[in-house]
């Protein structure tokens, strides 16, 4: 997703703040080429941490994986 704010407040229910603890990226080579590309957060609740998926891709390179990881997570400039 390319608004990792519209993605956290999808993913969690009501009107509660949310803030993504950090983030995991997973890249794997895929089946006929390419690589596949995962990207997750982990929030901070009451209950507890949660995991939630910003996004699965597939990419052709490496450079490809890191401009749509550039476009889902804002790195703080």
């Amino acid at each position: 997703m390319a608004n990792l704010e519209a993605a956290t407040q999808a993913a969690v229910p009501g009107n509660a703040p949310v803030a993504i603890e950090f983030f995991s990226i997973q890249l794997g080579a895929a089946a006929g080429g390419g690589l596949f590309l995962g990207i997750g957060g982990t929030i901070c609740e009451d209950e507890g941490l949660s995991q939630i998926d910003l996004g699965n891709h597939h990419v052709a390179s490496l450079d490809d994986a890191l401009a749509v990881i550039r476009g889902t997570i804002n790195f703080p400039q």
